[in-house]
């Protein structure tokens, strides 16, 4: 045990409030740079928490007023005692009556550095600690000079300055109407009614702090599925801000040209609807930081110093996933260049269980695309004689989709739904040899279409609908209803400059939660078993 976090320890009672004990677990994750992060905290009464990591702890500090970027504001910061690391990822509420009750967001989090020839330790000890912040909302020079202690005080009394520098609003200060979580993007409001996304971590290897600190106390993995369902039967009204971008007139496509600023206003229109098709599930992403013509590459594990809204998520091996929790995290990622998001076809937090089934039609390069119009349809009437609702999308390529909703039984199992689906493009294969293959190799798919069953697997990835694709002419994986499915379409034309005023007008997909259907009937169905 820390020796230091001795008084922490004792003003709290870890069977009450939701705080991290700070029993020196090896969950915190090690870092080149020292760490920073603000707290706001609604207490009896309102201030904010800064806290700087020094020495395997958080050097804390209760900033009255919050910090401001006025170098002519000196704001009272009370030190206090000190915090362990993992604290730096807690976001919650403290329940009424114990130490500190009241809501705690993170403000602002990121690095520091000291600015003083002197170590850190000896500043502090000497009253004056000179240094540098790179966040969110902070960054620049500041500076923590501790006063005289008046006649009778207990607790040490500093002022929080920022110096002048590029980062400083001389005169003026908005900082504080920055009033979001950098770690779930939820306000104080929405954390205290339990609402929302959890945060990101930031100091901790995976989500080491517990979940009653964010949701419900006593049902994480039943209030996140819960909050799913909630969001696919009703649709709640969903706000998306555009997120901080550098290089916004950095060009991604050049036919047509499209920048980093066009792909963040396409992804904070798309993401409310496409939230509902990426939340609770593991998420690839294709990133071209250069462009689409310069190298891309393909991201499933979480990196350092990725934008807000990325869950680290566990999935049966001892390797983490990316997940995006809001639709705000879908628009942040156009900061990182973003171009392609692939989530997992499993059932929201659930990834060992199918949630949907998905059917590549891939067509030779000599197939007429109106032969892959007809085989989506087929393959439709297919699956509604086993009493399942098909979808259909284009890829954004030459090829379409048809995906299958399906209800979530803990029961199912991938490679049964995989088996099925391998059987159903098997038999229609068989009935129609001349127009399709199973069998991906190009050698015998020549003027014909490959029924790819093989995305139906427990990692498996598909494009999300409304997904841009890193492709000439910025095309988009279009979600149709079946009207649109018929000879003439055009998968050019649906591109991140008309794809979602098309959707307006279509109301594609508009029933698609509603269409989920179990599978176990359909394989018994299919196979002929009546029993």
């Amino acid at each position: 045990m820390n020796d230091r976090l001795d008084t922490y320890r004792t003003r709290r009672n870890f069977g009450a409030t939701p705080e991290p004990e700070g029993d020196e677990s090896p969950t915190v994750r090690p870092s080149d740079h020292l760490r920073f992060v603000v707290q706001k905290h609604d207490a009896s009464r309102l201030h904010y928490d800064l806290r700087l990591e020094l020495d395997g702890v958080f050097k804390s500090w209760a900033v009255t007023r919050g910090p401001s970027l006025d170098p002519g504001e000196k704001r009272l910061a009370v030190e206090v005692e000190d915090h362990p690391l993992e604290y730096g990822d807690f976001e919650g509420t403290i329940p009424e009556g114990e130490y500190g009750g009241g809501t705690v967001m993170i403000w602002d989090r990121g690095y520091w550095a000291p600015e003083s020839s002197a170590s850190p330790e000896q500043s502090l000890a000497d009253g004056e600690l000179k240094f540098a912040l790179a966040g969110s909302k902070l960054s620049g020079s500041w500076v923590l000079v501790r006063l005289k202690p008046r006649h009778g005080e207990k607790r040490n009394n500093w002022l929080l300055i920022k110096h002048r520098d590029a980062w400083a609003t001389p005169g003026k200060d908005t900082v504080q109407s920055k009033d979001r979580s950098e770690a779930s993007g939820r306000t104080l409001a929405q954390i205290a009614a339990g609402k929302g996304e959890a945060p990101t971590p930031f100091m901790t290897a995976d989500n080491a702090i517990d979940a009653k600190a964010v949701w419900d106390t006593r049902a994480k993995r039943q209030s996140q599925r819960r909050e799913a369902a909630r969001r696919m039967s009703t649709g709640p009204a969903i706000e998306v801000e555009m997120p901080r971008l550098t290089h916004p007139d950095r060009v991604l496509w050049s036919d047509p040209e499209t920048t980093k600023h066009d792909l963040a206003r396409y992804l904070v229109a798309a993401a409310p609807w496409m939230i509902h098709h990426l939340y609770g599930r593991p998420c690839s992403l294709v990133r071209a930081p250069d462009g689409i013509e310069g190298q891309t590459f393909f991201q499933r594990h979480p990196m350092r110093g990725q934008p807000s809204g990325i869950q680290s998520v566990m999935a049966g091996d001892d390797q983490p996933y990316l997940q995006i929790e809001s639709a705000q995290g879908i628009a942040n990622m156009a900061q990182i260049s973003v171009v392609e998001f692939h989530p997992w076809n499993s059932a929201p937090f659930d990834p060992k269980v199918p949630g949907r089934l998905v059917f590549d039609l891939d067509p030779a390069p000599d197939v007429d695309f109106d032969a892959v119009i007809a085989a989506a349809k087929e393959l439709r009437e297919r699956l509604e004689r086993l009493d399942l609702v098909a979808f259909c999308k284009t890829t954004g390529g030459k090829g379409l989709h048809v995906v299958v909703p399906l209800t979530s039984d803990p029961d199912l199992t991938w490679p049964q739904a995989k088996l099925f689906a391998e059987t159903v493009c098997a038999q229609a294969a068989s009935d129609n040899p001349r127009q399709y293959v199973t069998n991906m190799s190009k050698r015998v798919r020549r003027g014909r279409i490959f029924l790819d069953y093989l995305r139906n697997d427990a990692t498996a990835t598909a494009v999300a609908p409304l997904s841009p694709r890193a492709r000439t002419g910025a095309p988009v994986s279009m979600p149709l209803n079946w009207r649109q499915v018929r000879s003439g379409l055009d998968p050019k034309r649906y591109t991140m400059k008309s794809a979602l005023a098309l959707l307006a007008k279509s109301k594609a997909w508009s029933d698609y939660y509603e269409a989920q259907q179990p599978l176990k009937p359909a394989i018994l169905k299919l196979v002929g078993d009546k029993s």
